[in-house]
């Protein structure tokens, strides 16, 4: 029988809680058929539930008590929905929350459950649209031009799902034969029958039996469909055309496209003049560019008719955001002014990537959970999709599944493989070459200054450059745990000894002879050699810096000592000598475990499910074990290093146990990487829209370690969006002293002020906060009030990525972004996605946080006065950088809440105050009236 030939009923129900046992009850029961591939009829049914609808549902589906009181009850349509659902299979999007939910009304009732096959439409979107960064019916319906007229309305919902489930189909049909045999392979491991769907179309193809012939943009290889793609970068640049020096000139390359603005007029003649009269030392550009000035066209204009194959422009941002930003629209503007077709990559490491031959290996020998196998099911997908194949493209809020540790690139050259030609990383390294254009993040470039993607001779941006001494300083502060590093070499020996005989049985055949049964009393050396010297290393730091600097009161504590004199290691060589004899042994170890798998992959013979489970877990800890090794090297290298200025701190989470030792420190002395940087490039420009206090570059220079020799030239371009006339700062009245709340006292009162704001305006809103776990909390507080029925709440690290709440926000009528970090800058909201902008506190970076506090403490060593030199400065940055998010153009406006009265109350706050915008009204009155006049000023 072909179940595709059958009926489906696509259901939606609407209910009064989502929760069964919370006296949850149905309130309309919505079902379309399907029959033959067409949507035949479409039933509603209110239910009179006999509980009070809550308001929130109400809210959502606009159904009230009123709406449903001459409904019938459950019991009197129940017969009427099991007949028509009881040979039909059953389709929901989220099929375990409405077939379980209808089953348990049924049985309440005394009727018998529903025993039908059953399907779920979100499962199967995750698979056939692997790309699509939300799965919720709304989102989908967009994605796929699909007409959705009523959301949360149960007829309407079943409608809509039923059209999804048809376009499924249609994408299930039209994929390559091999790749559907795959989907059939492991689609047991859906929900309920989910994978009848791909087992019914299998049964279809083949039995017509004949040959299918791949479309000419995919091919085989070694049982993968994969999209062809050029290994070139293709760019049509006209280079006879010149700059377009003069106004008349600008303004008739931005007709029609863009207003002329002087400000980006004046910053593209700076670049322009900048570049052509290049000074051997003075390299460094620093140019604060107000919000709205329109930098990134103000730099890729000018430099754009100077760069070329080997002098490249390379511009350096903070977030992945900001980097997707520029390639996806600012690049395309260039393009559209120019006339051009100028290409740019988005430059990070190999590990971004997946590898196609461990991809194909864990496809059958690495089983964990059907989770694993649904992401396997999404990834064989995109494989006939991605030109890239990188990872990120899968748009996951999480990659922490085991998979991606086996199926990420290691950077290592694929000469033998089944895919050495197809391999995704030598693809993206050449393109990374070919391009005239790269764009990166900060920190990964100063990891990788010498690397030859950027060219010989190039230029560079740094955008957001207020970032850039802590991206440095980032890139040069790893952590060591102790107990980790135990766990990761334990695990391994665990896993070697314990398979031994699999791995004897496997290897001692090979030619060769790449592992026998002596190997593992070799290694057995080496892991009792590394817990000798982890043993000799924990004693050695606990004697000399841990010991007599904890209390004896303070010993059942979590220990935590923080060293920014550089007392570490000082004259301590037998330190260095353990932990360079540590490197070594760490190092056989981890190299004779790739060696394993480089055989493993060679050697096809000896193949079981049984070894390739133990070369996978092997795989996983050698990756933790390598990360180790390379922080390890870092620390002997800034041990060897006396004048290397650096904290330290050292932690332990049981003073009578050095086994639980963990060491993290943070790199004050940037000057090399300066320095390296400076040689790397032929021109440096530092672009910000918050790099002055009170215009004065002294707190980036001193922040930087920039030399003045290295400076050609610093240049403040005047404001020209009118903030002062566009915006407004308001400060409630009778504000709590935040210093004097508790924590849950704070929480609430910043909820109540943000309920008090969505509940009488009307208008897109961000609330910027200094901490993740404040953010968190005040989230879960407004999830419990009806905040959440009216306005969709998008959360920074609860609702999903930065890139998948900024996209829904932007595309939002009603919506609140609670965010921090990242959301303090470089976002561009267009004109009135974004009119209201609440700041919780003044963003102080918090003096508990260890590396603010070794920055601090090495400062004072200075002689310097820390809050004038850094606390402060870095507060009214990071406020600026908040204010720039309201006003992008001349004719934006919006407002800010501030929910901190010390701007008024502290002698700083004068300092703050002068530091924003000149003449921008700071109004501290009564709600009601902020409120009142918020509305006036918008309107």
């Amino acid at each position: 029988m072909n179940d595709l030939k059958n009926t489906y009923a696509v259901v939606d129900l609407e209910t009064t809680n989502s929760n069964w046992h919370d006296n949850g009850r149905i309130i309309q029961f919505g079902c379309a058929l399907i029959e033959n591939g067409e949507i035949t009829h479409i039933y509603d049914q209110k239910i009179n539930p006999k509980v009070p609808i809550p308001n929130r549902i109400t809210a959502l589906t606009g159904l009230s008590d009123e709406d449903v009181k001459d409904s019938p009850t459950f019991e009197e349509v129940a017969p009427d929905i099991f007949k028509l659902l009881k040979n039909r299979v059953f389709i929901a999007h989220n099929v375990n929350f409405d077939l379980t939910f209808l089953n348990r009304e049924f049985k309440r009732i005394g009727m018998n459950q529903l025993n039908v096959k059953a399907i779920d439409t979100v499962e199967l979107s995750q698979i056939l649209f692997p790309t699509i960064s939300s799965y919720k019916l709304q989102d989908l319906t967009r994605y796929l031009s699909i007409v959705h007229k009523n959301p949360h309305s149960a007829n309407s919902d079943a409608h809509v799902t039923a059209e999804l489930f048809l376009v499924i189909l249609k994408r299930v049909q039209q994929l390559p034969l091999d790749t559907l045999r795959l989907l059939a392979k492991f689609g047991k491991n859906t929900l309920r029958e989910t994978d009848l769907v791909f087992k019914t179309v299998l049964e279809e193809r083949e039995k017509n039996a004949r040959t299918e012939v791949l479309p000419a943009y995919l091919y085989e290889r070694g049982g993968l469909i994969l999209r062809k793609k050029d290994f070139h970068v293709s760019e049509q640049i006209d280079h006879s055309t010149k700059y377009p020096q003069s106004k008349e000139a600008k303004k008739k390359l931005l007709d029609g496209i863009l207003d002329y603005r002087v400000n980006q007029s004046n910053l593209m003649d700076n670049i322009y003049k900048t570049s052509q009269h290049r000074d051997k030392y003075k390299k460094w550009n620093l140019i604060e560019a107000p919000t709205g000035a329109g930098k990134t066209l103000g730099y890729l204009l000018p430099l754009s008719y100077l760069i070329n194959s080997d002098q490249k422009l390379v511009i350096a941002t903070t977030t992945k955001v900001l980097q997707q930003q520029i390639v996806e629209q600012s690049i395309p503007l260039l393009n559209q002014v120019t006339g051009n077709n100028y290409h740019a990559e988005i430059v990070k490491s190999s590990y971004n990537f997946i590898d196609l031959d461990r991809f194909s290996e864990a496809l059958d020998n690495y089983r964990l959970h059907s989770h694993t196998a649904i992401l396997k099911m999404k990834i064989i997908v995109w494989l006939t999709m991605t030109t890239t194949g990188d990872l990120s493209e899968l748009h996951l809020t999480n990659y922490s599944s085991p998979l991606f540790s086996i199926i990420r690139h290691r950077g290592e050259p694929k000469e033998n493989s089944i895919y050495s030609n197809d391999d995704f990383w030598l693809y993206q390294q050449n393109r990374y070459l070919e391009s005239k254009i790269l764009v990166t993040n900060q920190s990964f470039l100063a990891r990788h200054l010498d690397s030859q993607f950027w060219g010989g001779n190039s230029y560079l941006v740094i955008d957001e450059a207020n970032h850039f001494a802590g991206s440095l300083r980032d890139a040069s502060s790893p952590t060591i745990d102790f107990l980790k590093l135990n766990e990761y070499v334990k695990k391994i020996s665990d896993i070697l000894y314990q398979n031994r005989v699999t791995l004897r049985y496997a290897f001692t055949e090979v030619t060769t002879q790449l592992w026998n049964y002596q190997d593992l009393q070799t290694m057995e050396t080496h892991f009792q050699a590394v817990d000798e010297l982890m043993e000799r290393i924990e004693y050695n730091i606990f004697g000399n810096y841990i010991r007599n600097k904890v209390r004896f009161k303070d010993r059942q504590e979590f220990v935590s000592i923080l060293d920014s004199s550089n007392e570490f290691g000082k004259d301590n060589d037998k330190l260095a000598e353990l932990l360079s004899d540590l490197i070594v042994e760490l190092s056989l170890i981890s190299n004779r475990v790739e060696t394993l798998f480089d055989q493993y992959n060679f050697q096809k013979n000896f193949i079981s499910v049984e070894l390739s489970k133990v070369i996978s877990n092997l795989t996983i800890e050698n990756a933790k074990l390598r990360t180790v090794l390379k922080n390890l090297d870092e620390l002997l290298q800034a041990l060897k290093s006396p004048d290397n200025k650096f904290g330290l701190q050292l932690e332990m989470r049981d003073y009578y146990d050095p086994k639980t030792l963990k060491i993290s420190w943070r790199q004050y002395d940037i000057r090399d990487l300066i320095a390296d940087t400076t040689d790397r490039f032929s021109q440096i420009f530092a672009i910000g829209a918050a790099i002055t206090i009170q215009k004065d570059f002294s707190h980036f220079i001193l922040d930087t370690q920039l030399n003045q020799n290295q400076i050609n030239q610093m240049v403040i371009l005047p404001d020209m969006n009118s903030i002062s006339k566009n915006s407004k700062i308001y400060l409630p009245a009778n504000l709590p002293d935040i210093q004097s709340l508790n924590s849950e006292e704070y929480f609430d009162m910043v909820t109540g002020y943000i309920v008090d704001v969505l509940d009488n305006l009307n208008h897109q809103t961000m609330i910027l906060f200094n901490s993740l776990n404040t953010l968190a909390k005040v989230y879960e507080r407004l999830m419990e009030t009806d905040v959440k029925e009216k306005w969709e709440i998008l959360a920074q690290g609860v609702t999903g990525s930065n890139e998948k709440i900024k996209k829904r926000f932007a595309i939002g009528r009603r919506s609140v972004l609670l965010g921090a970090n990242s959301f303090w800058e470089g976002v561009d909201f267009p004109k009135k996605v974004l009119e209201i902008l609440i700041v919780t506190r003044i963003p102080f970076e918090s003096p508990e946080q260890p590396d603010v506090k070794i920055k601090q403490d090495i400062l004072k060593q200075q002689d310097l006065n820390v809050f004038k030199v850094d606390s402060l400065p870095n507060a009214i940055l990071q406020l600026r950088q908040g204010l720039g998010r309201l006003i992008r153009t001349p004719n934006d406006r919006g407002v800010i809440l501030l929910l901190d009265n010390r701007i008024l109350t502290k002698n700083y706050g004068k300092t703050i105050l002068d530091s924003l915008p000149k003449g921008l009204p700071v109004i501290n009155e009564d709600m009601d009236s902020i409120k009142k006049d918020i509305n006036d000023f918008l309107n």
